[in-house]
């Protein structure tokens, strides 16, 4: 089962690379995005929770400790995307998992979104402003806030102290790395 969907994104993704050059049209563009979503979704998702790891036979590919970390061509191979596969582990696995609707979960949307709840905008604008959130969220939020909760991770193993002024609930975005001063940067 899993390799017939590996060889589908592959697919996907060897129609949208070699069709790319051809003119602006709709083939790249699904091909490549459904080749990124389902790396994402279907494979990287199940792989880094371990789903893997007692089942297949190959055990350095499709391990959760293994999968697109090591080396530039694992990570080109298995999981080439925004986030980086080890901040998705820490950030998804242990962070979201074992706070599930806590004010310590890094996804959740009710904290996440404070800032735009209590705006003072128009309903029309808020509207605007989830729309184009729900189409660039991976970019301005989910990859600079993986990354956050990765270095968290790190200075806690470390022994570190966190920086005074910063809330490890907060969400880390492209905003805030342009409006502030951010110390995982």
């Amino acid at each position: 089962h899993l390799n017939k969907i590996v060889g589908w994104s592959n697919l996907c993704a060897l129609v949208g690379i070699l069709s790319m050059g051809f003119k602006v049209h709709l083939l790249p563009i699904v091909a490549l995005s459904t080749w990124t979503f389902s790396r994402w979704t279907m494979i990287a998702h199940h792989t880094c929770h371990g789903g893997y790891d007692k089942c297949h036979p190959n055990k350095n590919r499709w391990n959760r400790f293994k999968f697109a970390i090591g080396s530039f061509w694992r990570r080109l191979a298995d999981w080439f995307d925004w986030m980086m596969p080890e901040a998705w582990n820490v950030e998804h696995n242990n962070r979201h998992h074992y706070n599930l609707s806590e004010i310590e979960d890094p996804d959740l949307v009710e904290n996440n979104l404070s800032d735009l709840r209590d705006m003072k905008a128009p309903l029309w604008f808020k509207y605007i402003y989830v729309s184009v959130a729900a189409c660039t969220w991976k970019w301005l939020y989910y990859s600079p806030n993986t990354y956050k909760e990765l270095k968290l991770a790190k200075w806690r193993r470390e022994g570190r102290k966190i920086p005074q002024g910063v809330v490890p609930s907060d969400a880390v975005t492209i905003k805030t790395l342009l409006t502030s001063t951010i110390p995982f940067y």
